[in-house]
């Protein structure tokens, strides 16, 4: 084979090489783009199961609660059965809000105060976001949560180990 036919066939070959490469770079492109979907996704299935498991968990203490009142003396009124003495909230709602804090974090890395209780607004809908405060000040003082800057949260102690996760 003469080298001008042979510097033809390179050409040639070359001009397939780089449509072959490049098809591939779109593929990987494509893969890139479709896992992080799919992390989206898995986050906010388990950002869901998280909530939807505290609405299952608060639907059980307001049996409970209307359960306890019906056995004492007298009918209770619907005020009387939703209401926590002293107002707390009932232990699903603080897990629910410390869930729910927890995976945020898990996801973000840090969050602050504002974009928590946004968090919580949208997984939590049932929950009063002037709970989530509080909260953070007793997730803070257990050593779960660290505060890095003001109104800043990250996960701290045993929340922030791998193991935990």
């Amino acid at each position: 084979m003469q080298l001008p036919a042979l510097h033809s066939m390179l050409h040639q070959a070359s001009e397939l090489a780089a449509v072959k490469n490049a098809s591939l770079e779109a593929v990987c492109h494509r893969e890139e783009d479709a896992e992080r979907v799919l992390a989206e996704v898995r986050a906010e299935k388990a950002v869901r199961a998280g909530s939807a498991q505290s609405a299952n968990e608060l639907v059980t203490a307001l049996q409970e609660k209307i359960q306890r009142h019906t056995a004492g003396t007298g009918p209770k009124t619907v005020t009387d059965v939703a209401e926590e003495p002293d107002n707390a909230d009932p232990p699903s709602t603080r897990a629910s809000i410390h869930r729910a804090t927890r995976e945020l974090l898990l996801e973000q890395g840090e969050a602050t105060t504002k974009e928590i209780r946004q968090h919580i607004e949208n997984v939590l809908p049932h929950v009063n976001v002037k709970s989530t405060s509080p909260e953070l000040t007793h997730l803070v003082k257990q050593g779960l949560l660290v505060r890095p800057r003001s109104g800043v949260y990250q996960l701290g102690g045993e929340w922030a180990t791998p193991e935990s996760r």
